[in-house]
C-alpha cells in the first residue's frame, strides 16, 4: 500500500485582485445556477476557483452541497488539476434521446450524473 505524502503538491496562490466572471448554467431539471469563476491574471484562460452564487432555495441542503463542492473543486484547480482532468473522474449517466415522428429509436446521450459534474463541465468548456 502506498503511503500518503506528508505534504500535498504546492497550492497555486492567487493574487488578492483577480479576474472573475459570473456564469449562468442550466441544469437538466430546469434550474439556473449562478457561478462565479476566478482566474489567475497570469493564466487568464485557466479557471482557478469557482463559487456558487445562487439558484437553489436559500438554506437548502442542495445549496450547501453545491457550495461545498465548489470549495473542493477550487482546491483541486489550485493544486494543479485542470477541469478536464477532474471531469474524467466524475460519474456520468445515459439519458434517453427524444423521439421524433418517423424516426428510428433515438440514441441515448451521456450526461453528467450530478450537479458537480455539470459545474466542472462548465469550467472545462464542455457543458
Amino acid at each position: 500500500m502506498t503511503a500518503y505524502k506528508k505534504t500535498p503538491e504546492p497550492r497555486h496562490d492567487l493574487p488578492d485582485r483577480r479576474l472573475c466572471e459570473t456564469r449562468r448554467v442550466s441544469t437538466p431539471e430546469g434550474h439556473t445556477i449562478h457561478l462565479t469563476v476566478g482566474y489567475d491574471p497570469n493564466e487568464p484562460d485557466r479557471p482557478r476557483e469557482v463559487f456558487y452564487s445562487g439558484g437553489f432555495r436559500s438554506g437548502s441542503q442542495l445549496e450547501f452541497q453545491v457550495q461545498d463542492a465548489c470549495v473542493l473543486i477550487s482546491l483541486l484547480l489550485q493544486h494543479g488539476l485542470t477541469p478536464g482532468a477532474v471531469l474524467k473522474s466524475l460519474a456520468k449517466t445515459e439519458q434517453p434521446g427524444l423521439w421524433t415522428e418517423g424516426d428510428e429509436e433515438p440514441e441515448a446521450e451521456t450526461v453528467h450524473a450530478s450537479h458537480v459534474g455539470l459545474i466542472v463541465a462548465e469550467l472545462a468548456g464542455a457543458a
